[in-house]
């Protein structure tokens, strides 16, 4: 197929297979310790969030028909997901967490782009998305075999943002890509370089974002701290009472 005739998707996939291949290896190396610092996890579900959150937020507040066109079923939208997984692991008072610079510096631009060019929000509603769809599968499928092992089904707490139901995976990405090659249609070629420019922005900021999650966040740190002492001691009082009724 010549690169006339080529699908848009597929173009945007070429020109940012370089950075998309980065991308991909930092986020399975940060997140595969997730397996074993829960830090790690609330962190990147902290951080990842408030972005989601922007994206369906502007959906819901201004009428883009090309930007809505992109949420192909109502089962993408994260947001609800999201919070309940941050109550579930930080408890109720999860949005009192310090946002990181990185994170801050991320919502900015957004908050840039909704103001000066919001057609090239596509680009981030386009790849994450499509992220989750993808590799969010194989990292939660990995989350799930690991905690199974060392707990029986009953005590393991299955993550939302991940879990889309009964829906068909493979038909969603597939209705992802085929609405973002009508959305192109309608796209200028500027508009259409300005998508893939930015689609390199995308994993640039991602990855930002990747780096700055860690151990390191003491407010998340101390948030998982007292909700395993709850825990704990909840375990231990209904231990005592069996003991001595």
């Amino acid at each position: 197929m010549s690169e006339y005739n080529e699908l848009f998707t597929t173009r945007v996939r070429r020109e940012t297979r370089k950075i998309h291949s980065v991308s991909d290896a930092l986020v399975n190396a940060k997140f595969a310790l997730s397996l074993r610092d829960e830090t790690v996890w609330c962190g990147g579900l902290f951080a990842f969030y408030h972005i989601f959150a922007f994206l369906e937020d502007f959906k819901e507040r201004v009428h883009k028909p090309m930007y809505n066109k992109l949420f192909v079923s109502r089962v993408l939208y994260r947001k609800k997901a999201f919070e309940e997984d941050l109550t579930h692991y930080l408890g109720e008072d999860w949005r009192s967490a310090e946002k990181s610079p990185a994170l801050q510096n991320y919502l900015d631009h957004l908050q840039f782009l909704e103001n000066n060019k919001s057609i090239l929000l596509m680009a981030y509603v386009y790849h994450l998305y499509l992220g989750l769809l993808s590799g969010g599968q194989i990292l939660a499928k990995k989350r799930r075999m690991f905690f199974n092992k060392n707990a029986s089904d009953q005590h393991v707490y299955v993550d939302k943002v991940t879990d889309f139901g009964n829906a068909d995976i493979g038909k969603l990405k597939k209705d992802l890509h085929y609405a973002m090659n009508e959305v192109a249609e309608l796209m200028t070629d500027s508009e259409k370089l300005s998508f893939i420019e930015e689609s390199h922005e995308v994993f640039l900021r991602n990855n930002s974002i990747v780096k700055s999650i860690g151990g390191q966040d003491k407010v998340i740190y101390n948030m998982l701290y007292k909700t395993f002492a709850v825990l704990l001691f909840g375990v231990g009082a209904i231990f005592a009472y069996k003991m001595y009724k």
